[in-house]
């Protein structure tokens, strides 16, 4: 469906005008003609005749013809009402501000049901209920309370809250060339969500960078496939809420503890593209390099700074996130020397000009440094001392900039003495910075992006799916009613379903154990069997490392004693690398497939790659080696290293698992051992619905 009609509309009527200068529908009012709006405005309220300065019409049909847009103003119930004279007008987009929906009670719920039913009844596109309305500084269309009108600019922004894109207009109101195209607030997302905007604002040819603050997802397989192409066109930096873990507590495996709603979200984002800022200014220093094309080149970065201890931080924060400091090359040095003189900096990155530097001392240096072609990005630190000339080296920086290609980020630390600098550097689209805190993650996530699109661009696998066979009738086998699969059911389901695995042997009296330790050959590992103990270490449910019959009694011993049982399972003991592989059924995205270290610390750890099925062995491969078992994959100490595409298909395996039985809740293989390469599940868990 087309939304320009809606986006940027020639007519618009707001229904609930008042003259109450505290109330939604004289604000609304305001705002739309305080933002320059040029189309046909339409205000309508019986009480009223005028409105400033414009007729105020008795109702929506006495207007006498079809408007592109209608902004109900009016409590919910009305609103409700109203969409039948919008049906009647004939006009196809409608704007409700009221709450008291979903978000307040059942009853509020099931009132927002109806407005669900009589939206898609008289096929309307509807933003709202419970949301602020929408800006295009595009066409001049602000139908918001906010309190200022919205600053013109590039940005297209997607706000769950109100509040928050009150604030951002407010930020932005007081910078220069740093604004929306567009600004649109979802609301209780009745029937438009934050996929529908993502595909507007992606063919948007005014805004060059998307924004979103988001709490949740409406559809969770339908935000990724759109997200992924829309990333594809454009930067999409997101501000996600909801950071704490609060939904893993009622988890049964490692796996479902480490799958906590916000690391899943993370996953959905890195896999698709996305950019994720932690932090409000975060969030403003990406879209702040966005908005001003000043985008880093690529990781390589040069530093100019009058102060020494300042430039090492800089360069600590961008080291830690894998960027690298530019080697200053001999015609480079030589530019310098020819300058400044060979006793005035030093020849290595970041470059300390010292801190009597002047504005001829930054320039000579930009103009040395310029040279060198590998430059990704410059950041130039500027402290205010006694001989700083702090305007005369902002308008060198600029110069600078408008023959350079690569950006410039000047970072002028201090109050009172630089800030009319930031405001010069923002006139001239300078992305300058008051400290460094944010622009090093800044720049690390936009590169971290860059190669995203480059992989995309150039990755040719496919969504794999190693085992065609169907698994289906492997989990019909499982009886009615239970919830947990004990360790021999769950060993058998990795095996049919391909995952190579340790075999193991359930033993029922001490003289066939003797018997089958003959067979397997020491060393051996014991655990207890139960179908109803979970975490076998907290009960002291394994024993690894029996060498002799003396051993292995003992261990019977041991753990029989445990369950009251006779029965244990017994393994061959493998030595190697632990890892874990699991996978979770999400509520939003559906099954989760998690990759790290394994082992009894693997929830300690927290080392894992997550990965929402399916995926690809590029994204797949990509992820894996963003972790710290990227050692492990390559050989480490030694070892040899592992064949990623055979971990990879056992990940996909899980996930084929997950995707085909809905039944299917967790599942551990914990762990997964690495011996000379190859992978064996020896030890697993299966939660059921």
């Amino acid at each position: 469906m087309s939304l320009q009609s809606f986006f940027n509309p020639s007519s618009v009527a707001i229904v609930g005008v008042s003259e109450d200068v505290k109330k939604v529908g004289y604000l609304v009012a305001r705002s739309l003609l305080n933002q320059g709006y040029k189309g046909e405005v339409y205000f309508i309220n019986p009480k009223y005749k005028e409105l400033l300065g414009k007729q105020v019409y008795p109702s929506l049909a006495s207007v006498g013809k079809q408007v592109d847009l209608v902004v109900l103003a009016v409590p919910g119930d009305i609103a409700l009402k109203m969409l039948d004279e919008v049906k009647e007008n004939g006009c196809k987009n409608v704007v409700i501000f009221a709450a008291g929906f979903k978000e307040t009670s059942e009853q509020g719920a099931l009132k927002e049901e109806v407005l669900a039913q009589k939206i898609k009844k008289y096929d309307l596109n509807l933003l709202g209920p419970n949301c602020i309305g929408f800006v295009s500084t595009v066409s001049g269309t602000n139908v918001t309370f906010l309190k200022h009108s919205a600053p013109v600019g590039n940005i297209g922004c997607i706000s769950q809250s109100g509040a928050l894109g009150s604030l951002m207009v407010d930020y932005m109101a007081d910078h220069k060339n740093f604004g929306f195209s567009y600004f649109i607030s979802l609301g209780n997302k009745t029937a438009f969500d934050e996929c529908d905007a993502l595909e507007f604002l992606s063919e948007e040819k005014n805004t060059a960078v998307i924004a979103m603050y988001l709490e949740d997802v409406k559809d969770g397989k339908r935000f990724m496939k759109v997200l992924r192409e829309v990333a594809c066109k454009k930067p999409v930096v997101i501000l996600k809420s909801g950071s704490t873990e609060e939904g893993s507590k009622a988890a049964v495996s490692h796996t479902g503890s480490m799958m906590g709603d916000d690391a899943i979200y993370s996953s959905v984002f890195e896999q698709c593209g996305a950019i994720r800022a932690k932090q409000l200014f975060e969030f403003m220093a990406l879209l702040k390099l966005y908005a001003y094309e000043r985008a880093p080149i690529s990781k390589d970065i040069l530093i100019l700074s009058n102060a020494g201890g300042v430039g090492v931080l800089l360069t600590d924060e961008l080291i830690k996130r894998n960027m690298s400091l530019v080697t200053i090359t001999e015609e480079v040095k030589q530019g310098i020397v020819k300058s400044m003189g060979s006793g005035r900096v030093s020849f290595h990155n970041p470059i300390d000009l010292l801190g009597d530097a002047s504005a001829f001392h930054y320039k000579s240096a930009i103009r040395a440094t310029m040279k060198e072609k590998r430059t990704g990005a410059v950041v130039i630190l500027l402290t205010p001392q006694a001989n700083t000339e702090i305007e005369e080296t902002a308008s060198v920086i600029a110069d600078a900039q408008d023959w350079f290609d690569t950006p410039i980020y000047p970072i002028f630390m201090g109050e009172k003495s630089v800030g009319h600098s930031h405001t010069f550097f923002e006139e001239k689209k300078i992305a300058s910075f008051s400290s460094y805190d944010f622009l090093p993650i800044a720049i690390a996530k936009i590169i971290a992006y860059k190669d995203w699109l480059e992989e995309e661009k150039n990755s040719k696998s496919q969504i794999s799916n190693p085992n065609q066979i169907p698994i289906r009738h492997l989990v019909d086998q499982i009886p009615n009613g239970k919830k947990l699969l004990n360790l021999s059911e769950s060993m058998n389901l990795l095996q049919e379903i391909g995952v190579p695995t340790v075999k193991l042997h359930l033993i029922s009296n001490k003289d066939e154990l003797i018997q089958k330790a003959k067979e397997l050959g020491y060393p051996l590992v014991a655990k207890i069997a139960s179908d109803s103990i979970t975490h076998k270490t907290d009960v002291k449910g394994i024993v690894t490392g029996i060498h002799d019959e003396e051993e292995l009694i003992k261990a019977w011993k041991d753990l029989t004693s445990v369950t009251g049982d006779e029965h244990i399972y017994v393994q061959k003991q493998v030595k190697g690398h632990e890892l874990i592989v699991g996978a979770k059924r999400d509520h939003i995205f559906g099954p989760v497939v998690l990759v790290g270290l394994g082992g009894v610390y693997a929830e300690l750890l927290q080392e894992v790659a997550r990965f929402v099925y399916p995926f690809d062995e590029a994204v797949f491969q990509r992820n894996i080696m963003a972790t710290k078992m990227k050692k492990l994959i390559v050989g480490f100490r030694g070892s040899k290293p592992i064949d990623i595409s055979k971990l990879f298909m056992v990940a996909s395996l899980i996930g084929k698992l997950f995707a085909e039985n809905p039944e299917l809740m967790e599942l551990d293989i914990n762990p997964l051992m690495i011996v000379e390469g190859e992978s064996f599940a020896v030890d697993g868990r299966v939660v059921l619905k």
